[in-house]
């Protein structure tokens, strides 16, 4: 049996280089920059891997700087944490984005499914420069630019 989709927003893997890195504050009890690197993405949240400890209420602030998405200030909470010696991998949900910002990680998600669907059935001719994922994928069959 399948488990249900519990999340509003497809994700997407943000694997350039294996990780971005992320401007992570945490406003626990004032505001704490942490290093952090971004692993998905979606409009309604991301996960992060933080090298730090990280409780399972803070309020976070961060800079997103991906390509494609240069420059972003987001906010969020914690919704699920999973400590691992000094790391901690931290599941956040955004307050609020505006919506150009939901629209562009939206059709990256898409674009990435559709890629991954497309693949999963053998097709060979799946990429094309107009992609919104284009600049994170790192695919054997994207085509060079």
């Amino acid at each position: 049996m399948l488990k249900a989709e519990k999340r509003g927003h497809k994700r997407f893997p943000v694997l350039k280089d294996m990780a971005e890195p992320v401007d992570l504050f945490v406003m626990d009890s004032g505001a704490r920059e942490v290093p952090a690197v971004l692993t998905n993405l979606s409009a309604g949240g991301m996960a992060l891997v933080v090298f730090a400890h990280v409780s399972g209420e803070a309020k976070l602030k961060l800079m997103l700087d991906v390509h494609g998405l240069e420059g972003i200030e987001l906010q969020g909470r914690v919704a699920w944490t999973a400590p691992k010696g000094d790391t901690t991998g931290v599941g956040v949900k955004f307050d609020h984005m505006k919506k150009e910002t939901v629209d562009k990680i939206n059709a990256m998600a898409e674009d990435f499914q559709d890629c991954e669907l497309k693949l999963s059935f053998g097709v060979k001719d799946v990429c094309f420069l107009k992609c919104a994922y284009f600049t994170l994928c790192s695919k054997p069959v994207k085509l060079k630019k």
